[in-house]
């Protein structure tokens, strides 16, 4: 369903992106963009591997968050950030104040991969793990900011964030500039946004296709009702991508999206398998949802189309159930 022209928040612009770019060099990687044989085979066409997952913390969010943490003027500075987080944005948060010498609280849900809140302590934040799911992570790290006027730097709303995220587009047009499509996993949709406002800013006719697990299924059913709706969130392979959105996020992400999927358990869980056996990539569930929209036949690509491989921290335990071992 189409937004009205009022309705669309407001994208970061190609400068502000590029300005981005400029801030986290040599903080974040220029990942590589690698050709997979078995995916381009199954697609009838060249598909590439956007490697988020080499990635400083094994993720992209370092992009976003470098960028927001090293925006911060002296006397933000001094005040410290906060934030909430699944995991893999409060390691991205940690290592960026570590490397800007600012105090960070990380509040994620008590249900977080143990490997990603160990490595948020091992960067040298402090950690709260009290809350029950991620929506009262969030709460929480917002209730904090207020009382101790600490930054908060949300991991999908905050425009600097979105902005970092953005130079994942930059790059995959700078390898591959006649790229059909590119496939974007989606939780709170600061990702797509960046890369989406990326694309379109760059005039880039390369379509934007989001993919999300019918678990954690926020941003689709909003999409399908032009708002936000409230949607259950039932546990996924795909722990990235749990929690919702908010309107302007949601409003950003419609915008720079031509379509948004679904793709089941199942093909996460084997995704995740034929990424580690055939690509040698491991992965976590949610990087895994681009190749299992491809398996489902959820995405028919039609020219060369790029999978963006979000992160690599999935739990050991995880991992060895998926793959049907002892861990």
């Amino acid at each position: 369903m189409p937004l009205p022209a009022e309705a669309v928040a407001v994208l970061p612009t190609l400068a502000e992106i590029r300005g981005a770019a400029v801030r986290i060099r040599g903080f974040a990687r220029h990942t590589p963009l690698e050709r997979s044989a078995w995916l381009s085979e199954l697609a009838g066409t060249d598909i590439y591997l956007k490697l988020e997952c080499w990635q400083p913390t094994r993720s992209f969010k370092v992009r976003g968050a470098g960028n927001a943490v090293f925006s911060l003027p002296a006397e933000a500075v001094a005040r410290g950030v906060v934030t909430a987080s699944a995991g893999n944005h409060g390691q991205a948060v940690a290592l960026a104040a570590a490397r800007a010498d600012v105090d960070a609280l990380v509040f994620v849900p008590r249900t977080a991969p143990a490997v990603k809140k160990q490595r948020i302590r091992a960067l040298g934040a402090r950690l709260d793990e009290s809350a029950a799911d991620y929506d009262e992570a969030e709460a929480r790290a917002s209730a904090h900011a207020e009382a101790s006027d600490a930054t908060l730097v949300h991991a999908f709303s905050d425009p600097d964030v979105i902005a970092g995220q953005g130079t994942t587009g930059l790059e995959i047009l700078a390898d591959l500039p006649d790229c059909a499509a590119v496939v974007v996993p989606v939780g709170g949709g600061g990702l797509i946004a960046g890369i989406g406002a990326a694309l379109r800013a760059a005039g880039s006719g390369a379509q934007v296709i989001g993919v999300q697990s019918e678990r954690t299924r926020n941003m689709y059913e909003a999409f399908a009702a032009g708002r936000l709706v409230a949607c259950a969130i039932e546990p996924t392979l795909a722990d990235g991508l749990a929690g919702c959105t908010d309107d302007a996020t949601f409003r950003r992400a419609h915008a720079v999206t031509d379509t948004l999927e679904l793709v089941s358990e199942a093909a996460i869980g084997e995704a995740l398998r034929a990424h580690l056996e055939r690509d040698g990539l491991l992965l976590e569930g949610a990087a895994a949802t681009p190749a299992a929209a491809l398996i489902e036949g959820r995405v028919a690509p039609a020219g060369p189309t790029v999978l963006v491989l979000t992160g690599g921290n999935i739990d050991p335990h995880v991992l060895a159930a998926t793959l049907g071992r002892d861990p």
